[in-house]
């Protein structure tokens, strides 16, 4: 063989090594996935077990499975900690069980409409994920459950279905959702479609009600954390479903007050001492607000998730000003150009 012809056929046979070497680590990308979802699926299929086993324990059973709301790794494997990631073969998995009252019958949010059913069935969603899954979906395990006809869940009860969405319109699960009249306090927890079911038990004569939604760090438009909305008059065997919320993470922003240049100035320099943040979503007649020039860098805490912009004094600039968004949750820094 010729010197051409030896090179021709080392760089054809490590082609073809690459090549097999691929197939061989695809096929074990494959088989790594593969024992991964196996041991998800046995770990959503022993939890829903287990639900079923406590949904049918007692007659108050159903209604203890339901007020638990969203809970995350709620059965661990033996000499594991509930609450923590479940450990199989040296990989952790979460299990997140979510449950809502479907009392509408139709499959679809008692949040979106319907009357009641006679008898309510308790939707069940557990999903299973795991480090390292990459492109590989979650496995989801999904069941409806109904109680028996005298555990003191049917058409006869009431219903207040809250509805939570986050500062884009989309459904917000896992928010804690509570609503009370004079003579009851009841809690929820958004399902994945942003809805929370509570029974509630007005009386014979019906009973007002209020709502609120209660996680910590989150604000609604008007950047209250935990506004309350009413509810309003609610009956015997009645849903009402009239109340919405829309509720985020709270964000900050830092103004830094600057000159034309971009270099800090103190405080003094702000003509009658106030700063003004508007915000281009708000509830209310204005979204903007009066901070005071205390310091060069003023944060401003709990803040809607929107578009932030601001300038010295009461009165907009005539040239306008510029405006940052601001995440869920997250913070950005905004220069307040001050001038002579």
């Amino acid at each position: 063989m010729s010197l051409i012809e030896v090179v021709i056929a080392m760089v054809v046979l490590g082609a073809m090594s690459v090549a097999v070497i691929g197939v061989i680590m695809n096929t074990q990308s494959l088989g790594v996935a593969n024992r991964a979802r196996v041991a998800a699926s046995n770990l959503a299929a022993r939890d829903l077990d287990i639900v079923r086993e406590q949904f049918t324990r007692s007659p108050a059973s159903p209604m203890a499975v339901a007020n638990a709301g969203t809970q995350v790794n709620p059965n661990p494997l033996p000499g594991q900690t509930a609450g923590q990631p479940m450990v199989m073969d040296g990989k952790a998995y979460t299990l997140t069980r979510t449950v809502a009252w479907n009392v509408t019958g139709s499959g679809a949010s008692a949040c979106d409409g319907g009357s009641l059913v006679l008898y309510p069935t308790l939707r069940v969603t557990i999903t299973v994920t795991w480090a390292d899954m990459g492109a590989v979906k979650p496995v989801v395990t999904n069941a409806s459950l109904a109680p028996k006809k005298d555990d003191g869940v049917q058409g006869t009860a009431s219903f207040v279905a809250v509805k939570v969405t986050d500062a884009a319109g989309a459904a917000s699960p896992g928010r804690g959702v509570q609503v009370w009249s004079a003579s009851e306090t009841k809690n929820g927890v958004t399902d994945t479609s942003g809805c929370a079911v509570i029974q509630v038990s007005p009386g014979a004569a019906g009973a007002t009600y209020d709502a609120r939604v209660t996680d910590a760090g989150y604000v609604d438009l008007s950047a209250t954390p935990t506004p309350t909305k009413s509810v309003g008059m609610v009956a015997t065997g009645q849903l009402v479903n009239n109340v919405t919320f829309a509720y985020d993470r709270a964000g900050s922003v830092t103004l830094h007050l600057v000159d034309e240049s971009g270099a800090p100035v103190p405080p003094s320099a702000v003509v009658g001492g106030q700063i003004t943040l508007v915000a281009s979503e708000f509830s209310g007649a204005s979204g903007a607000r009066t901070v005071p020039a205390t310091a060069s860098d003023i944060t401003v805490t709990g803040l809607w998730p929107t578009l932030y912009g601001a300038h010295p004094g009461t009165t907009p600039p005539a040239t306008g000003y510029t405006t940052t968004p601001l995440p869920a949750g997250g913070s950005v820094d905004i220069d307040v150009v001050v001038t002579p």
